[in-house]
């Protein structure tokens, strides 16, 4: 077929106008010839804008555009995406912690460290019927860090020193303070001169503490009666045993020991012992080559525990009650009473209500006493003196007891 010359002007000249470079040789007019000619054969207008590309470059066109299609929709998601992910990786779940608030970690009763606490404070009863007669409503533990690490360095010394593994045992200890002092004692520790016991050594240069979490001190608790007892961990160290008899430069400390013990403390096999609070003591000092420590750091507080005394379940009548209660320290006119002894008066054989006695002087039993058996005129026990049948006839028993 024939071209037309005028078709194929415009056509260069709209190619011209694209700007597409002419190849060499002639290469253009044949693809604008062999393009019209198809262009012809189906019936279009030939021209470069409408014309077919070859095959490869399309191809190449089609995978430009999608590369450049993929990286600006991909761009900004992938920021995105890689400024999540970077986080992430270091990113590590924390330890589910308790929460302490400040210087006590409060134990819910529910707990099941209440509960080990309650069991620990049971294990150290001296009296097995105790169990019952006290009640634990509310406890919570000391998480000092000084005096904790005070207390593991005092290890550390001892075990650098050569000491056994029976003396660098843990143990516990109780007191019950003054609710004045609770608070200094679980925030500064421990320190020399809170007490005025004199057994195992001078109060000014150590500290007492209690053995048996049911001899808390030297009076039996009142029904009723409650309080705060701190609970001490302990490492008694090398051991001193005392003797009631021994000269008072024996029981002065010294820096060969770490703690002091009375001998007759295996005596005391009930809490109406006699001297019973004195002599299950345990006395703690420490030493800075010659001087004495204020703190023993072999003595670090570890909980604290609100207790109640309700007493043992006792049948008793209401002659019974009303008589003990006759017997109170409403009566001392403001005076300080100790109660250094008490127990059930026994009738042959027969209990007949429980009896003390009391000392308003010093909270000890006197030196000697008179041993006198009497008989009781049950009909005057609410009312008159009791009848002797020592020298003492015409004694009153309401005044002894008082």
């Amino acid at each position: 077929m024939a071209l037309n010359p005028k078709a194929a002007g415009k056509g260069d000249s709209e190619c011209a106008e694209t700007g597409e470079p002419l190849s060499e040789g002639g290469e253009a007019d044949k693809k604008s010839a062999a393009t019209s000619a198809t262009a012809n054969q189906n019936g279009d207008q030939p021209g470069c804008r409408d014309g077919v590309m070859p095959e490869q470059e399309a191809t190449e066109r089609r995978r430009s555009v999608l590369a450049d299609g993929r990286g600006s929709s991909s761009s900004p998601l992938s920021a995105s995406r890689s400024s999540e992910e970077l986080p992430r990786k270091n990113f590590q779940i924390p330890r589910k912690t308790r929460e302490r608030k400040g210087l006590y970690q409060f134990l819910p009763p529910e707990s099941r460290e209440f509960e080990d606490l309650v069991k620990l404070i049971s294990s150290f009863y001296l009296d097995a019927s105790s169990r019952g007669t006290f009640s634990y409503c509310k406890a919570r533990l000391i998480h000092n860090e000084l005096l904790e690490k005070e207390f593991i360095e005092k290890r550390r010394e001892m075990k650098q020193e050569g000491r056994a593994e029976q003396e660098l045992a843990e143990s516990y200890c109780f007191l019950f303070p003054d609710k004045s002092k609770l608070q200094w004692i679980c925030e500064k520790g421990l320190s020399v001169g809170h007490c005025r016991i004199t057994t195992l050594g001078n109060p000014s240069v150590g500290v007492y503490l209690s053995k048996y979490s049911d001899l808390l001190q030297i009076n039996p608790f009142e029904v009723g009666s409650f309080g705060d007892m701190i609970i001490f961990k302990v490492m008694r160290g090398r051991i001193k045993h005392i003797h009631e008899n021994m000269p008072k430069n024996a029981i002065e400390s010294s820096p060969k020991f770490d703690c002091h013990l009375s001998k007759s403390a295996n005596r005391v096999t009930s809490l109406l012992s006699y001297r019973a609070f004195e002599l299950t003591q345990q006395y703690f000092f420490e030493f800075a080559f010659d001087e004495i420590k204020a703190r023993p750091r072999h003595v670090c507080p570890y909980a604290v525990v609100s207790f109640q005394y309700k007493g043992k379940e006792v049948a008793a009548s209401p002659m019974t009650a009303h008589r003990f209660n006759t017997i109170s320290p409403e009566g001392s006119r403001g005076k300080s009473c100790y109660t250094v002894w008490s127990g059930p008066l026994v009738n042959k054989g027969q209990e007949l209500f429980p009896v003390c006695l009391r000392s308003f002087s010093r909270p000890y039993l006197p030196f000697k006493l008179a041993v006198f058996t009497v008989t009781l005129d049950l009909h005057c026990i609410c009312s008159g003196p009791v009848r002797c049948k020592a020298r003492r006839s015409s004694k009153n028993h309401t005044q002894i007891a008082q």
